[in-house]
């Protein structure tokens, strides 16, 4: 049997830019303050609802919860971060909107600036269609910028209009043409 596969659209966000201005609508704090358990329930309730078509897979054969607990433990794997780095955005009213999880990848580094990228980026599904998604964006790709990046270079599912219109809105450019993943 063939392996199934998706296509993904490539984005960069190269340096040297101006900084990035952080919409102040939303509060951020690291998504350690959360403890494992709210932070694995806040991955599970985003990726339960995903428009990323290897989300849904993997969803609907292990479940939200199980897919999440894998997704956290593996964002070691060939990548780098602080706790720091991974925010949590809250309204006003402290109610949790969505995360940003920045990572740096292990053996990027050009001429003393890392390479970087969104390990991943949710809003809660309750708060979508509101823009949230430029204001975390812009927040992560803030935080790779003070850390120093040469480049942040993200992907996303073809088919995820609204995430493809974030990163158009917040200033990265299309790497190339969609390119095949497997499922």
């Amino acid at each position: 049997m063939s392996q199934q596969t998706y296509f993904k659209v490539p984005f960069v966000w190269e340096e040297p830019k101006s900084l990035i201005e952080v919409p102040s609508r939303l509060k951020f704090k690291a998504a350690k303050t959360l403890g494992y358990e709210g932070l694995l329930s806040v991955v599970a309730q985003v990726m339960e609802s995903s428009i990323d078509a290897s989300d849904q897979k993997q969803v609907m054969e292990r479940g939200s919860r199980e897919v999440a607990k894998q997704f956290l433990a593996e964002s070691k794997d060939g990548f780098s971060h602080q706790n720091e780095w991974w925010q949590i955005g809250l309204s006003s009213d402290d109610k949790i909107i969505g995360f940003v999880f920045p990572v740096i990848y292990q053996g990027g580094a050009k001429n003393g600036l890392e390479e970087a990228t969104i390990y991943y980026i949710g809003v809660l599904p309750e708060h979508r269609g509101q823009g949230f998604a430029t204001d975390l964006l812009s927040k992560g790709t803030r935080v790779l910028q003070d850390i120093g990046v040469w480049r942040v270079f993200c992907d996303t599912d073809v088919n995820n209009i609204p995430m493809i219109s974030t990163f158009e809105r917040v200033g990265y450019q299309q790497h190339s043409e969609p390119w095949k993943r497997p499922l």
